[in-house]
């Protein structure tokens, strides 16, 4: 299945960061825009909450295009549909009174590409990349996608000083580095091969239900499941967390928070870096004692807050959440056969993406009253959460032996 033609590494490596900091400096400008002609976040709070549900829709369509189609066609066509929408909104939007329904259509066609996209990269990844390099390439991969995160409010903030810019301004230059990812997903030395499709042609219900059925028969991959959902629940409690301190703690300078999330990006490029670097193979085993070790802190670091100890919060969280990210696809690649990575991917995207909202509505709601103990009662999740996943790896290979 390996291809032996050009080295992919780069094509596909490089090809979410363009298309992730273009999407990034698009937020950026968006958030401006709504900003600065209502005054207010309520009506960017709708876009962003219906665009939203494109991620579950995209979740659902996954295991439909990714496993029955080819994948690198995946890439391209929503690449090229992600151009293609960024290039007529910078024609057709107002920048003085932006249309909701247009800033709506725009966001919803951005998130619903990115659903399909990840997955289909993740997908395509083995079929082009040694094994015995997963690894390393997932590593690397994450690490140039996180780094699009801190470049882009550098690159948003020098068009923003730009007398002149506007908002159509921002699409049209989020339109250039989706054709820049189109050309480079191009550049993929990926034969399709129609033997591989087993799932014949299912509908979208019928490739979800597969897809559940097959994570249902392999333990580990229910349990990796569970550990992104376990994560992002956490994670969401953990972005709501941040703001509220920087503003209420520290006598609300807006530098404290800045400050925060350049220590937690470049704690990412570490956790990343480490991770690629490392020699050794890497096992779920560890990657929840990390998650294990990283609650302890968020107890004793959230018990005893000061702006160093929530700068310990900011770049432990960095580190690990780049361990976790980089190595949990690996161990999903391994453990399922490659016709079936589609579907697993888009019903594990599924339970990763639907929890969220979950996290969301109940940390939102007591944050304000919990404050900085969140982080305390955050960490606890943690460490129960992961210690039981722990117990249950367990089980299965004592059920196995």
């Amino acid at each position: 299945m390996i291809n032996k033609l050009k080295n992919p590494y780069f094509p596909l490596m490089l090809s979410p960061f363009a298309s992730q900091l273009g999407s990034a400096i698009y937020v950026l400008g968006l958030n401006w825009l709504i900003v600065q002609v209502t005054g207010s976040t309520k009506l960017l709070g709708l876009i962003e909450g219906l665009g939203g549900f494109a991620f579950l829709l995209g979740d659902f369509l996954v295991g439909l295009l990714v496993d029955q189609h080819n994948r690198k066609g995946v890439l391209i066509w929503t690449d090229l549909i992600s151009a293609a929408i960024c290039l007529l909104g910078s024609f057709f939007v107002d920048n003085t009174t932006p249309q909701t329904w247009l800033l709506i259509i725009i966001t919803f066609v951005l998130n619903l590409m990115l659903a399909l996209n990840y997955p289909a990269a993740k997908a395509i990844t083995p079929e082009v990349i040694a094994k015995t390099r997963l690894q390393t390439f997932n590593a690397l991969a994450n690490t140039v996608f996180n780094f699009a995160n801190i470049l882009a409010p550098l690159v948003g903030g020098l068009l923003l000083a730009i007398k002149g810019i506007d908002f159509s301004g921002f699409l049209l230059i989020n339109a250039l580095s989706y054709f820049f990812a189109l050309l480079l997903n191009l550049l993929i030395p990926y034969s399709f091969s129609p033997a591989l499709n087993k799932a014949g042609q299912e509908s979208i219900l019928k490739s979800t239900w597969v897809g559940f059925k097959y994570i249902k028969h392999h333990p580990n991959l229910l349990l990796y499941m569970l550990a992104m959902g376990i994560f992002n629940f956490c994670l969401a409690g953990f972005l709501l967390t941040a703001p509220y301190i920087g503003q209420h703690f520290f006598g609300g300078h807006a530098t404290n928070y800045s400050l925060f999330l350049t220590v937690s990006a470049s704690g990412g490029l570490l956790g990343g870096l480490a991770l690629a670097l490392q020699k050794r193979t890497v096992t779920p085993q560890i990657i929840y004692r990390e998650q294990l070790f990283y609650g302890i802190v968020l107890v004793i670091c959230g018990t005893f807050l000061s702006v160093y100890t929530w700068m310990t919060i900011a770049l432990v969280y960095g580190f690990f959440q780049a361990r976790f990210f980089g190595s949990i696809t690996t161990f999903i690649q391994n453990e399922t056969d490659v016709a079936f990575l589609g579907r697993i991917f888009g019903v594990t995207f599924l339970f990763f993406d639907g929890v969220q909202p979950i996290g969301s509505f109940i940390f939102g709601f007591f944050i304000n009253i919990w404050q900085q103990w969140t982080y305390v009662i955050l960490g606890c999740c943690l460490v129960v959460f992961f210690l039981l996943l722990l117990c249950l790896r367990k089980e299965n290979y004592a059920e196995m032996a």
